[in-house]
């Protein structure tokens, strides 16, 4: 496979190319070199990241080579990457430029990192996909590994112009950086809509020069300027060090009110390009040369520019633009002296010279057959189905590295190329459908906007569809769109497409699930799915059926849940869609393995986006089976990888895990804290879904701090049809809740009305989750001489799976049995109930059982508090990995943690616990454990 990488340059090419004159450009930089002598001096105390932004010429470079100077004399290694614009479209060319010097320790790494990180930079080629975050892993530990010996200064000069895949990586590796001597330094350039960072990262804008500065700099470069040129350039340059030393280099004209007003980076590129004209013809077709080309290998550029003159062409060319100080030749490369020489020299040239010189690059480039298809493709106007064909072989080559935003770039590129409208728009849908994925709507519609829709091409609507359905998460209250989606199933069915048609199919269903669809839609899309006759291995059948009726036909669908999961091939895929479709319907004793074994999978993948979600619904359903320590691990890292991730969603979702987690342990402030910054997040998104997950959040905070009625008003608007909150596929979820509520609140006779329903809707075979609420409500509901059957009918096998819900089963019960003095019989069911709740933790309803056993005449013994529970979620999560032998490298690799932040928490524990070695995390980790089971 062909690398699509720059030719290596060393490192010391690296710093003397990134210097860009530094000494003229540090007068008045005092206070700003102090600031990088700063974050150099203190690196062995933590990393740190600080971005240094300004517009062009403002000495952002000049202060980097600062910062490199400074590193050398406290002993840092300096790793570097310079974005070029000309070099944006080769995904992770600049990250290999930095750790070049590092690959040698790759074989070190954790295999399926070492071979993310090899594939990306095109050396290896026997896995699929890589995901970003694994090469950003890869990388993270390459240069954690370094620091430990070294303490390293990463820079990114110009990361403006940063391929995207190293963007992506530079991003992951800034918010990890804290435990280890690392300190990341990026410049970049005003005017760009590309934020670098999160609120945490460390700004620097650097303004422009005084006066007195900008005098002193334009003098002790230009100290023969007439007086009126002398007060002409320092206006035009308006404090920026490069206009100062290079607008008097250009045409010095005697009137300034001769001369157009001209945005500054404008007039800089003029008084680069005005050098032109003093310059041979073959000194100014190399600089071409050089501008269009993505190296800075003089053999290639020399070579070309004798294709393109038709003559031999020396390296002495070149002296006139050095003298003019537009290049520089360092060893075997060209450089400019600043980008903007490199954009003057690109607008200089016309069209005509541009084609014959990317036509002569194509011809001269060897062995990087990407590079010559971008240089073939830009040589050229008008379609070439050959060349269109090639860039499809590309695309697929960047996909196998991971690339997805490149492989999108080189497929609408192979759709310029077409020459059918039928080949354009197969390409921009194909291109499409990666967008989509990637969640970026915006390109879609771009892209969308450009297919040529005819009535021959039957799966093109229903394509453009499926692109703007999957492009959106699931925010937007909307069932009106669900006919469009059987609409567009109807049709792909009918082309073949049977595939598309399921997805469309299940899309429509989990839309019914998020909003209030009819029940006519709801039979819709039943019976269009029946029609497709998927086979019952395909778990989308069963999932569509969950999601349109989970309370309805929730047992059947459980019933085939059990064989299926039983039976299947043990493909993560095939468990994400299971699991989930459990929790949906209720059965989350089926979904915890399930969704647990999905996460793993996406986890040494390195899918975080999808991790996210899927941890999320990971948490509730250890929640619900309580395993409490395990739910609110799942959702602090469900919300970490969603805020690396942009998944707001998700970060809402597992806030309110963590809410309901809280209220339960009696943790109220902090439970409301989560649940007022999680709505927040929904009502900014709409999605109105989870209004009702965070309504029966806050309802059992609320019966917890024994506010009954207030219980009763958060969870009666899921059953309100105007309210938000309304949402028939979820009311279920809260009806133990809503039932206590309205009993222990005067409203026993709306908790009745809500019960008759669901046992109406749930005949004749209710999943062991309702069946087990169901008793419960209908105990609370009855009359004292009826109530004891429902309670033990309530507490039968079933009833062990939900170890919250058997405890206010008992506990109920317990209370029961006292009031109708049997004090004796009520001690059983309480103490065990008691039990339970000191295991989960849930202290207001281990009070109340302490309370209810006193008063039956047995005291009850103080709760033991454990070691576990001093720790942080994900202190606990390092403390379990550790305890199961793996190593701080190892343990990183799992978490998306650098191992030195790995070490740093183990002492966190250790100090916390009280232990002084792994082994003692045996029985910590052991009593967590237990109480999970």
């Amino acid at each position: 496979m062909a690398k699509l990488t720059n030719k290596p340059r060393s490192p010391q090419q690296k710093q003397r190319a990134s210097a860009r004159s530094a000494p003229l450009v540090l007068q008045g930089r005092e206070q700003d070199i102090a600031l990088i002598h700063h974050l150099v001096d203190r690196i062995d105390q933590g990393g740190s990241t600080l971005v240094i932004s300004g517009e062009p010429g403002i000495g952002k470079s000049a202060l980097l080579e600062v910062a490199r100077h400074r590193a050398s004399e406290r002993g840092v290694s300096v790793l570097s990457m310079t974005g070029v614009l000309a070099e944006v479209h080769l995904p992770f060319a600049a990250l290999e430029q930095a750790v070049r010097p590092l690959m040698k320790r790759a074989v070190g790494l954790v295999p399926r990192q070492r071979s993310a990180l090899l594939a990306a930079f095109g050396m290896q080629d026997d896995m699929g996909a890589p995901d970003i975050f694994l090469v950003a892993l890869a990388t993270l530990s390459l240069l954690t590994e370094r620091a430990a010996r070294t303490p390293i200064l990463l820079i990114a000069d110009d990361a403006q112009w940063l391929d995207q895949a190293t963007y992506d990586v530079l991003a992951f590796i800034s918010r990890r950086l804290s435990s280890d001597p690392i300190a990341l330094l990026v410049a970049m350039r005003d005017g760009f809509n590309r934020p670098f960072g999160d609120a945490s990262t460390l700004r620097h804008r650097l303004s422009t020069l005084d006066v007195a500065d900008a005098e002193h700099l334009l003098d002790a470069h230009a100290p023969d300027l007439s007086a009126d040129l002398r007060s002409r350039f320092l206006k035009e340059a308006s404090g920026n060090p490069l206009a100062l030393v290079e607008l008097p280099r250009g045409e010095r004209v005697a009137d300034a009110r001769d001369t157009p007003w001209l945005p500054l980076t404008e007039r800089l590129e003029r008084a680069f390009s005005s050098r032109l004209s003093e310059l041979p013809n073959t000194t100014r077709t190399l600089l071409f040369v050089a501008a269009e080309n993505d190296e800075t290998s003089l053999h290639e550029i020399l070579h070309a520019c004798e294709a393109v003159l038709g003559e031999r062409v020396g390296v002495d060319a070149l002296t006139p633009a050095i003298a003019a100080k537009l290049i520089e030749i360092d060893g075997t490369e060209v450089r400019f002296r600043h980008p903007l020489v490199r954009s003057a020299m690109h607008q200089a040239a016309d069209l005509a010279t541009r084609q014959r010189i990317h036509a002569a690059l194509a011809a001269t480039i060897r062995g990087q057959l990407d590079r010559q298809l971008w240089h073939r493709a830009s040589a050229i106007i008008g379609s070439d189905d050959e060349l269109a064909g090639e860039y499809d072989q590309m695309a697929t080559r960047a996909l196998r590295r991971g690339a997805v935003a490149m492989a999108i770039e080189v497929i609408e590129t192979a759709a310029r190329l077409s020459s059918t409208a039928r080949a354009k728009s197969d390409r921009l849908l194909r291109a499409a459908e990666l967008a989509a994925d990637l969640g970026q709507p915006e390109l879609l519609e771009r892209l969308l906007g450009q297919v040529d829709v005819d009535q021959s091409h039957q799966l093109a609507p229903v394509r453009i569809g499926w692109c703007r359905e999957i492009s959106k998460p699931p925010t937007i209250d909307d069932p009106a769109k669900i006919p469009a989606l059987i609409g567009f199933a109807a049709q792909a069915y009918a082309a073949g497409a049977k595939d598309l048609a399921s997805n469309l199919l299940w899309r429509a269903a989990q839309r019914c699930w998020w909003s209030n669809a009819s029940d006519e839609l709801r039979t819709r899309i039943l019976i269009a799915a029946s029609q497709l006759e998927l086979p019952e291995t395909d778990p989308r059948s069963i999932a569509i059926t969950a999601y349109v009726e989970p309370l309805r036909l929730g047992g059947a669908v459980r019933v085939k849940l059990q064989r299926l999961s039983e039976t299947r091939d043990g493909d993560p895929a095939v468990a994400r869609i299971l699991g989930s479709t459990a929790n949906v319907i209720g059965a989350f004793d089926l979904g915890v393995s399930l969704l647990a074994e999905s996460s793993a999978a996406l986890r040494a993948q390195g899918r975080l986006s999808d991790l996210a979600r899927v941890l999320f619904a990971q948490g509730w359903a250890e929640m619900e089976v309580g395993d409490w320590p395990g739910a609110m691990r799942e959702a602090e890292e469900s919300v970490r990888f969603a805020e690396e991730t942009g998944g707001t969603l998700w970060i809402a979702a597992a806030t309110i895990v963590k809410a309901k987690l809280a209220g339960m342990q009696g943790n109220l402030e902090q439970s409301e804290a989560h649940a007022a910054h999680a709505e927040r997040l929904v009502l900014s998104i709409g999605a109105s879904f989870l209004l009702a997950m965070l309504q029966i959040a806050r309802g059992i905070s609320a019966i917890g701090a024994g506010r009954h009625w207030e219980a009763y008003e958060h969870l009666r608007r899921l059953f309100a049809p105007a309210d938000p909150a309304f949402n028939p596929g979820l009311q279920f979820f809260g009806l133990a809740d809503f039932v206590e509520a309205a009993v222990f609140s005067g409203n026993a006779e709306a908790a009745q009305g809500v019960i008759d329903e669901v046992e109406r809707v749930s005949a004749p075979i209710p999943v062991p989750w309702v069946e087990t609420m169901l008793s419960y409500g209908k105990a609370l509901l009855a009359a004292p001489a009826d109530a004891e059957p429902l309670f033990l009918r309530g507490l039968g096998p079933a009833a062990k799976k939900w170890p919250f819900l058997r405890g206010r089963l008992l506990l109920a019960y317990g209370v029961w049995l006292r009031r109708q003095r049997r004090p004796a019989d009520a001690r059983a069911p309480l103490r065990e109930s008691r039990d339970i709740f000191d295991a989960l933790g849930a202290s207001p309803w281990s009070h109340r059982a302490r309370e209810e056993l006193r008063a039956s005449g047995e005291a009850s013994r103080r709760r033991t508090e454990h070691a576990w529970e001093a720790l942080t979620p994900q202190e606990l999560h390092i403390a379990q990995l550790a305890a199961e032998g793996l190593s701080n490298k190892e343990i990183g690799a799992r978490l998306y943690l650098s191992h030195r932040t790995v070490g740093y928490h183990l002492h966190r524990i250790f100090s916390k616990t009280g232990i002084t070695s792994r082994s003692g995390l045996r029985p910590i980790v052991a009593e967590a454990r237990h109480t999970a089971s």
